[in-house]
């Protein structure tokens, strides 16, 4: 709104807007509607006047009187605004801040009301932020009536952006059909509006608990003549529409009217909270009287668009009744009759072009349920799309003319969902026409937590397209018999769906012909695939076409834990004639690689501290032997780096493994019973980690596995001849060690854990002295040595649901084996306290039981450790009277590709 000394001058209208009038006459010049005139209990109205009535911003009306209604007929005219008199095209053009009030019953804010012969088209005008307000009963906010007695007149209402219009017990906006065509009603509510009514919905004599409304009442008469497609509702951008009574539909369009909602510049949010309240409801009603016609409403999307219906409330977030009812995005009307005019903006009147039809679509965020009673429902959702409900077409029946019952073909519903983020959340079984997916997704809502899988199942009766479309399922992942989701077309597939499954308790099991999730009867030139990893328990499972798959139907997609191939891509150019695809003859069952990762970290818990005497001290006698001077304690420590490579018992599962160990320690004590036999007691501690990674051969999936822990234990050693450094030893150990665990599976989420437990050790070792010389002598030293491994890794369930224990109980590891040295120093090094000793070990290991981790029922263990060689090679050596150090490597070897490499650093100070 433009003004100048107080005065209306003109309305910059957005592009496309309507104003369809010419010579705009004053309707009462007596009544004063000056920039911030109040007009209380006056109702304004239209007549044959010549001059334009232009009135200023801040004009406020109230009225509070009521009206009579009998027999259909209003004994006197108590509105806000009204016009209903003969007279050339007359217009009320408000600035700014209208505010309309009304609070009697029957009472509307603004209506308009073609009444008599050579009526033209009446016009309403108010600029932005207007308010509209009808609190008293069966009272209208904007009401667009039809010429009662078939006469040609017609009406406008415009409200300008940011406006509202409240209603507590009627329609908020109401456009009634007109009595002949081409002409036709029209309401239009600017951006960023709100519009909200109360009451309950009700169509027959009265209309109320509407927000916005097109069509007539259910019980209107005219003249033996229907009225068509005459009524017209328009509600902009960013705007709010609400209803809050039962059978209040927030959206209503019947008997040919037309709602378009334009959320081109933001979306539109609709809500209807009543029970049994529609957001959207497109109706067939028949126009009672001999011939007449049923029609049915539209209600046109073409931009963005919110609408939320709570199903516990028994309404419906989009609903048509009866062939002819449409709500739709894909194909929307451009509502600019030949014979209206088009103000521009710039204060000039331009002749409007005809109606035209385009394809829309639109970002839509739709909460509840869609019935296509008949009639159809037709979106075109793009990128950042939502809906969360279900589906149902079904057939609509009604009473005609002739007091017979008619039923309409079933309805329709079309949704084209595209973009990544868009995204289906079907909520119970549901039934459409066609369905296309174009990168997006169609999401089977899981069960409630805690509560059993009721398998859901969606009904295409027409064609499924899918442009990389993703389908997200629940499935009880165990055998063939397996409950689980479903996708059914009877029409044609075509394009690829990425199919991925969430495991609704399922265990894991073998299948044969697999778990059926996709049926089409059509043709099947779709094809279907897991991108991602489909998991349960200890196995796989992966998506194949019952082409390959013997025993099944070709033209359906099912779930198999035995493996085989996937369909390879549609080749381009097409072989000719088509391969026929052959059903795998050797399916094998695919252990997931997570249980090559579990079983890494729990052998490596259990042997990574695992330490023998000439690990921590050097060589068993003389780096403590009697000099003369008591050594009263000594510290020491230890660095070894390992790699490991094992598989597991299927041999799908290969696993490489690094692991790091820092130990120290140190005596606490040092004494002998008879100068001849020595005793040390001393306190280690340790920290350790492990990283690990398993590859299945079969499937190419990995799996990564770290283990990251300290330990802490007690030490004794007994020597019986310390002087002559022959003789027997005995070695013993106790620690408690504690471990942080994870697993990450390709595609699948972290899991952590806990592993703690004991690990106890008796060695026992026998040294002889072979020969020697002057500065070096020779020894053979068998010894053995047994240990008690009790590492357990707390049980654990995966968040895919899977159950994973340590089957491992009380391993015992034994070690026989025999040591060959030499120990002597050069002559350069005679009385300087240093000599070294380099040696050869070879030891035969074996292990009890063989590393073991349950995932739900199946079993999976190491591979290979049950007997074990191992082969060492290193030097100790003294390099003064304190200071002791020693450098090995060991590898050890056992069937199935069983290795593992290690190196030590050792060093030893004695105080």
């Amino acid at each position: 709104m433009k003004r100048s000394n107080g005065r209306f001058i003109k309305h910059v209208l957005p592009l496309g807007f309507i104003l369809p009038f010419s010579n705009s006459l004053m309707a009462d010049a007596n009544v004063p509607c000056g920039n911030g005139a109040t007009i209380t209990n006056v109702t304004v109205f239209g007549g044959s006047y010549t001059a334009s009535n232009t009135c200023g911003s801040n004009v406020t009306i109230t009225t509070s009187g009521s009206k009579t209604i009998s027999g259909g007929n209003e004994t006197n005219n108590t509105n806000g605004i009204y016009f209903g008199q003969n007279g050339p095209h007359p217009a009320f053009i408000f600035g700014e801040y209208l505010t309309v009030r009304t609070s009697g019953s029957f009472v509307d804010a603004i209506r308009t009301n073609g009444q008599q012969a050579g009526d033209g088209v009446y016009t309403v005008i108010a600029g932005d932020h207007a308010k509209i307000i009808a609190t008293g009963s069966n009272s209208n906010g904007i009401n667009v009536a039809q010429s009662p007695n078939g006469q040609a007149g017609y009406g406008r209402v415009y409200l300008g952006n940011d406006s509202s219009v409240t209603v507590a017990s009627g329609t908020a906006v109401r456009v009634n059909l007109t009595s002949q065509a081409p002409y036709y009603n029209l309401a239009y509510v600017g951006n960023n509006s709100t519009i909200t009514a109360g009451g309950t919905g009700t169509n027959g004599s009265n209309t109320m608990g509407y927000a916005v409304y097109a069509g007539n009442r259910d019980s209107v008469l005219t003249n033996g003549t229907a009225y068509g497609t005459n009524a017209v509702a328009i509600i902009g951008s960013g705007s709010t529409i609400k209803t809050t009574g039962s059978a209040g539909h927030a959206v209503y369009a019947n008997k040919g009217g037309v709602v378009q909602l334009r959320g081109t510049a933001g979306a539109i949010d609709v809500s209807a909270e009543g029970a049994n309240a529609d957001g959207l409801r497109a109706e067939k009603k028949l126009t009672v009287g001999n011939n007449y016609n049923a029609l049915g409403g539209r209600i046109e999307l073409t931009g963005d668009a919110i609408v939320y219906v709570d199903e516990a409330n028994g309404g419906y977030a989009m609903h048509t009744l009866g062939e002819g009812s449409v709500i739709s995005s894909a194909q929307t009307n451009y509502y600019i009759g030949t014979d209206d005019k088009l103000y521009d903006g710039a204060g000039s009147i331009v002749n409007a072009a005809a109606k035209t039809t385009a394809s829309a679509s639109g970002i839509y965020t739709v909460t509840g349920n869609l019935f296509a009673e008949s009639g159809l429902i037709d979106l075109n959702m793009t990128d950042g799309s939502e809906f969360t409900g279900m589906t149902k077409v079904g057939a609509y029946s009604y009473t005609n003319a002739s007091s017979a019952t008619v039923t309409d073909a079933k309805g329709n519903i079309n949704l084209n969902i595209s973009g990544e983020s868009s995204i289906w959340n079907m909520t119970a079984d549901s039934e459409l026409t066609n369905l296309t997916l174009s990168g997006s997704t169609l999401k089977y809502v899981e069960p409630a937590s805690g509560s059993p899988l009721s398998p859901k199942t969606l009904i295409v009766n027409g064609d499924y397209t899918a442009t990389l479309g993703k389908l997200v399922l629940n499935t009880v992942l165990e055998d063939d018999s397996s409950a689980t989701d479903k996708l059914i077309v009877k029409g044609d597939t075509s394009g690829h769906t990425d199919v991925r499954i969430v495991n609704a308790g399922g265990n894991g099991a073998l299948t044969t012909s697999g778990i059926e999730i996709v049926e089409v009867e059509g043709n099947s030139a779709g094809t279907f695939g897991n991108s991602q990893r489909i998991v349960a328990g200890a196995f796989d499972y992966f998506v194949r076409s019952g082409s390959r798959i013997a025993g099944a139907n070709p033209n359906n997609w099912y779930l198999i834990s035995d493996y085989s191939s996937p369909i390879d891509p549609t080749p381009d150019p097409d072989p000719t004639p088509d391969p026929t695809p052959t059903p795998s003859d050797d399916p094998v069952t695919p252990y997931r690689p997570e249980s090559g990762s579990y079983l890494a970290n729990l052998a490596a818990a259990n042997t990574m501290f695992i330490t023998r005497l000439h690990d921590r001290l050097g060589e068993t006698q003389y780096t403590d032997a009697l000099t003369g001077e008591r050594k009263v304690t000594s510290m020491w420590m230890r660095h070894v780096g390992g790699h490991l490579l094992f598989s597991d018992k299927s041999e799908q599962l290969r696993t490489r493994s690094n692991s790091y160990v820092m130990q120290i320690g140190g005596d606490l004590a040092q004494w002998s019973n008879n100068d001849l036999d020595r005793w040390h007691l001393g306190l280690m501690a340790g920290y350790a980690n492990n990283h690990n990674q398993t590859r299945s051969n079969l499937t190419g999936y990995t799996s990564k596995g770290s283990v990251d822990g300290y330990s802490v234990g007690l030490y004794g050693t007994w020597y019986a001849n310390n002087a002559d450094k022959t003789g027997a030893y005995v070695d013993t150990w106790v620690m408690y060690s504690w471990f942080d665990n994870e697993v990450k599976g390709e595609q699948l989420a972290t899991e952590s854990y806990k592993s703690d437990g004991v690990t106890a050790s008796v060695e026992s070792g026998y040294s002889f002295k072979l020969g020697g010389g002057e500065r070096e002598s020779y020894w053979i030293q068998p010894k053995a040595q047994v240990i008690w491994m009790g590492v357990d890794a707390d049980n654990h369930v995966e968040q895919n649901g899977t159950r994973v224990s340590s089957e491992t109980d009380n391993n015992i590891m034994t070690r026989l084996g025999v040591r060959a040295y030499a120990k002597g120093h050069h002559k350069m090094d005679d009385g300087k306290d240093r000599e070294f000793e380099p040696f050869l070990e070879l030891n035969w290991i074996h292990n009890t039981e063989d590393y073991t981790v349950k995932m739900n029922q199946y079993e999976n263990s190491q591979s290979g450790a049950k007997n074990l060689g191992e082969v060492k090679l290193g030097v100790e050596g003294q390099l003064n009277k304190n200071l002791t150090g020693w450098v090995n490597t060991g590898y050890q070897f056992g069937c199935h590709a069983y290795n593992d490499v290690q190196a030590m650093l050792g060093v030893k100070y004695s105080f």
